[in-house]
């Protein structure tokens, strides 16, 4: 099965949000989803905000829990999407083993591990760090739009 990799920071606001939509929208296309954090304390739940946010979508967070990016088996990954330039340069710094492809997600369907400009596309800012409920709903409705960007992309990985 092709698997797909969100990351972001801690793994409990951006990164689970996006795992979940993908999830939901990529059900019949033999497609996993997960996520992982490159600073994540494992075991740890999503945020309250991002459950709510799944929940506004008819999703479901309150089973996630944190991983690092560390401790991913990339067997089988063919996309690595991070929420930000910097978890993109991180996770590529960090991880040489991975020999798949390196997305952010405001950058549909860029290679990042091939060359191009990660500044060209959105970056999703970490809602936590403001904390407000409109934090956490700007985040929501950026990581759907783009998520959904993604799925034409994700698709024709399929088997890779």
């Amino acid at each position: 099965m092709s698997v797909v990799v969100f990351i972001c920071s801690g793994n409990t606001c951006r990164s689970p949000l996006a795992e979940v939509i993908a999830a939901a929208k990529l059900r019949d296309a033999g497609i996993r989803c997960c996520s992982a954090g490159l600073a994540a304390v494992a075991g740890c739940p999503a945020t309250a905000e991002s459950c709510d946010q799944a929940t506004d979508r008819e999703l479901d967070l309150a089973r996630h829990r944190s991983q690092s990016v560390d401790d991913l088996d990339l067997t089988g990954v063919f996309w690595v999407i991070g929420m930000t330039v910097d978890h993109v340069r991180r996770f590529k710094q960090d991880r040489l083993d991975y020999r798949g492809a390196v997305g952010l997600l405001g950058l549909p369907g860029v290679d990042l591990s091939r060359g191009g400009d990660p500044f060209a596309g959105e970056q999703v800012d970490d809602p936590y760090r403001r904390g407000t409920v409109a934090a956490y709903e700007a985040m929501g409705e950026q990581v759907d739009r783009l998520v959904v960007a993604w799925l034409p992309h994700l698709s024709e990985g399929v088997g890779t």
